[in-house]
């Protein structure tokens, strides 16, 4: 017989062996569907987030160029360059190819209501660069750009903006639309995975206009053959030389100049990254507790084959056949139970996509249970049979023949090895299923304490919408200011309105920073302090308590008086015992801003600080508060603004009023996206939620397939001991004690597991309060829920066989062999 004959004879013997103990397949093949369904559902999730998330040509090779201070922590972001510099750092000898961009955004009119359109600027190499064809038309060329630097007005649009603003007809090439007062032709679209930056804009040649010489985003791609370090020190050659001609753009101190791979720095390399890396080890665990419990039920019903395969062995049959027998039969229930698990995997996979946080994953990415994700499943599916497999194939296929032959022997599988592996089995089920527990109760305290957080400011019924006023048509500090005062005083006259003010773009977390000093100390370049450019009744709008001093007041807006209000973080930055009510602050931004920020005059860099206010969780409800002072929005006029409206009821309904005063001062000024004041802290819990809902939902799969690994074994128990049981009830024992010998067989168990789960789960306590949630150090709640959860689930599992050994009769039991 060829080998495929024999495979085949294997496979078709398998089969019809498994048929023969439906309901042992159909338990097994069930616990295996839940845990390999489980594992491919998340490889789905990583594999779309993490490991193929762009479209681009080998976006492994991308870096970002990034020059810090040494002396500082480092950051995600990389190093925005001079248009001149680019043009330099193309010529290094590392460098193969370099492309920029500038993110912003456009008015978008023309006949269609105004909104804020993300337009990205790109140099003409950009798309070749990125290795992505365009789905119609063409992409921007060189040719798109004038010798003289100047930028054609064509526009490549967005799959999502083609269906959105087109209804997604080819017909959509050659036609225009009108973006800063500008008719930009559509000259492409770009295919649904492309999102560079965007997946609801477009893109728009980048003017070379070095006169202008404005700041861009670089990437690059290295020479082959050119390591990461070689790369490195001619940039860094290249920067001190930048840095001769432009000091106060570079640390005093000295800097170093790295390179940054795209695909570490982008939404899928930070908290998404690290909650997808614990829930792929965590379905791990729960593959683990699977294999474990069919590799008890294997053994179980290896011991009724016992007498099968000791006569198979007698007549000739070698060891190495009837291991290849035993183990194609457990491939077989993986693989039936693989591809039960890839039905499964498709529901779980939707609900993953569902609770995910949409800002922690790339425009880019797709998730779906695609070929990559089946060869998975696959691989998966025969590993594990060939896991949970060995250990009773092993097992049957050395049995004592002449103890096995023996008509009377039908426990002779039932040897004390067996009985010890089965036991051994159980506590690793256990073991596992309280680190998975554990997992899922500190996430649920950390998520519940995250919803308990205080931020200090009242959400409820406050409306907010950003004010994108578009540089260009607003191009004079005198304009920004005039439309900001109209609107904000005709939203308060709105009925059901009780308070209106007007907040940074970031409110109420972040906002720009500046550099400080304190009157009377020392400047520290490094320290730096955020800066909200607020109006009067901000502090009322958000619920803010005043704990010192004076509010603004409408006079101090009015006049852009050099004033300000700190938190209650930035008070303590001064000396004990001396208040900071009274002194100055300067603060750089005010004098210099950057970018599109106007200042009136020569603008004021210090202020006086008139008043404290409650500390408010300003970078985000898991970090403590920054130091933050609040200054007149007057004092200068950045291009956007975001308007905050507290109402008497529902704030969504007074949405379309709050758009009509906007339209009525301006027809082409779009409102940027309403959003409560209720959401903007729910986006705050997403990520925990996330967390949260899958260690649980996984931790429970995890605690049903160990207590039917309990189930089995007790049970398995009470069958190869009815003889004993027989006796002991002929000499007298009670039932009662008979149920709590078959108890407490169990209970022993759970009590070892339980034990080498919680000083396992430590480590895991660890790593989740480092890298998901802030829960505390030491939770006793948490290993009481545990504790309580696993041993009342276990005396559930326990209790059923127990009250079976029970309600034996003793002459059947002395009887049974």
């Amino acid at each position: 017989m060829n080998a495929a004959e024999s495979i085949w004879q294997d496979l078709r013997f398998a089969m019809r062996m498994l048929r023969k103990s439906a309901g042992h397949t159909a338990v097994a093949g069930l616990s295996l569907a839940l845990g390999i369904g489980a594992s491919t559902a998340i490889f789905s999730v990583v594999y779309g987030v993490l490991i193929a998330p762009y479209p681009y040509a080998r976006p492994n090779e991308i870096w970002a160029i990034q020059v810090r201070d040494p002396k500082s922590p480092p950051r995600g972001g990389w190093s925005r360059h001079r248009l001149s510099e680019i043009q330099q750092m193309e010529k290094l000898p590392a460098v193969a190819s370099l492309m920029a961009t500038d993110p912003g955004s456009q008015l978008l009119t023309g006949g269609r209501p105004p909104e804020n359109f993300t337009a990205i600027s790109v140099t003409a190499n950009t798309f070749e660069f990125l290795g992505v064809a365009p789905l119609l038309g063409r992409t921007i060329l060189p040719s798109d750009v004038k010798p003289g630097g100047e930028a054609e007005p064509v526009v490549v649009l967005s799959y999502k903006a083609w269906q959105r603003l087109f209804d997604s007809s080819p017909d959509a090439l050659g036609q225009t639309i009108v973006l800063n007062d500008q008719r930009r032709t559509v000259i492409g679209v770009m295919p649904p995975r492309f999102g560079w930056w965007t997946n609801d804009g477009g893109w728009v040649p980048l003017a070379m206009d070095l006169r202008a010489d404005p700041l861009v985003n670089d990437i690059v791609r290295l020479r082959p053959g050119v390591s990461k370090q070689t790369a490195e020190q001619q940039l860094q050659a290249l920067h001190v030389r930048f840095a001769e001609q432009r000091p106060k753009d570079y640390p005093r101190d000295g800097f170093t100049t790295n390179l940054l791979n795209y695909m570490d720095i982008t939404v899928a390399s930070g908290a998404m990254h690290a909650s997808l890396t614990l829930l792929f080890a965590a379905v791990g665990f729960l593959l683990l507790i699977a294999c474990a419990n069919v590799a008890n039920l294997q053994l179980a019903r290896g011991t009724a084959r016992a007498r099968e395969i000791a006569v198979r062995m007698s007549v000739g049959a070698g060891r190495g056949r009837v291991l290849r027998q035993l183990l194609t039969e457990s491939v077989v229930l993986s693989v039936a139970g693989g591809a039960i698990g890839i039905l499964f995997a498709m529901t779980i996979t939707r609900g993953v996509v569902a609770l995910m946080p949409g800002f922690y994953v790339p425009n880019e990415a797709r998730i779906a249970v695609n070929g990559y994700v089946l060869l998975f499943s696959v691989a998966v599916s025969v590993l594990t049979g060939i896991l949970f497999g060995l250990a009773p194939a092993l097992h049957c296929s050395r049995p004592d023949l002449v103890e096995a032959l023996k008509e009377a022997s039908r426990s002779a599988g039932a040897s004390a090895s067996g009985g010890r592996t089965r036991n051994l089995l159980v506590i690793a089920e256990l073991t596992l299923s309280v680190v998975l527990l554990m997992g899922a109760s500190l996430t649920i305290r950390g998520f519940l304490q995250l919803e308990r957080t205080d931020p200090g400011f009242q959400p409820d019924r406050v409306l907010m919408a950003g004010l994108p006023l578009p540089p260009k048509r607003y191009a004079t500090y005198e304009q920004r200011i005039a439309f900001t005062e109209d609107l904000l005083s005709r939203v308060k006259t709105l009925p059901g309105v009780q308070s209106a003010a007007i907040g940074n773009g970031g409110l109420p977390f972040g906002g720009p920073t500046s550099a400080y000093s304190i009157e009377g100390q020392p400047a520290e370049p490094s320290r730096r302090m955020l800066v909200g450019l607020i109006s009067a009744g901000y502090t009322r709008t958000l619920g803010i308590p005043l704990r010192a001093g004076r509010d603004l007041d409408d006079r101090d807006v009015a006049h852009g008086e050099p004033v300000a209000l700190i938190n209650e973080t930035a008070s303590r930055l001064w000396p004990a015992g001396k208040s900071a009510i009274g002194t100055r602050l300067h603060l750089d931004v005010l004098v210099k801003p950057g970018g599109d920020v106007l200042v009136r005059g020569p603008g004021v860099a210090d202020v006086l600080v008139v008043g404290i206010i409650a500390d408010t969780k300003n970078a985000g409800l898991q970090s403590a508060p920054d130091p933050a002072v609040f200054v007149p929005y007057t004092v200068v006029a950045p291009p956007g603004r975001t308007l905050a409206v507290r109402t008497q009821d529902n704030p969504l309904l007074l949405l379309n009023a709050v758009r009509q005063q906007v339209q009525a001062i301006d027809k082409d000024q779009p409102l940027g996206r309403p959003l409560t004041l209720e959401e903007v802290l729910g986006t705050e819990t997403v990520q925990p939620r996330f967390n949260m809902a899958l260690f649980s939902f996984f931790a429970v799969l995890g605690l049903t397939l160990a207590a039917v690994g309990i189930y089995s074994v007790v049970s398995y128990m009470v069958a190869s001991r009815t003889h004993e049981i027989g006796i002991r009830m002929a000499l007298g024992a009670e039932r009662g004690d008979v149920a709590g010998l078959m108890v407490w067989m169990g209970g022993r168990l759970v009590l070892i597991g339980l034990a080498a789960g919680l000083a396992g789960s430590f480590g895991i306590s660890k790593l989740l309060r480092s890298e998901v949630f802030q829960v505390p150090a030491s939770d006793p709640l948490s290993i009481l829920g545990v504790v309580t959860l696993l041993v009342a689930t276990s005396l559930m599992a326990c209790l059923a066989p127990a009250r079976r050994a029970a309600r034996l009769d003793p002459v059947r039991a002395l009887r049974h062999e």
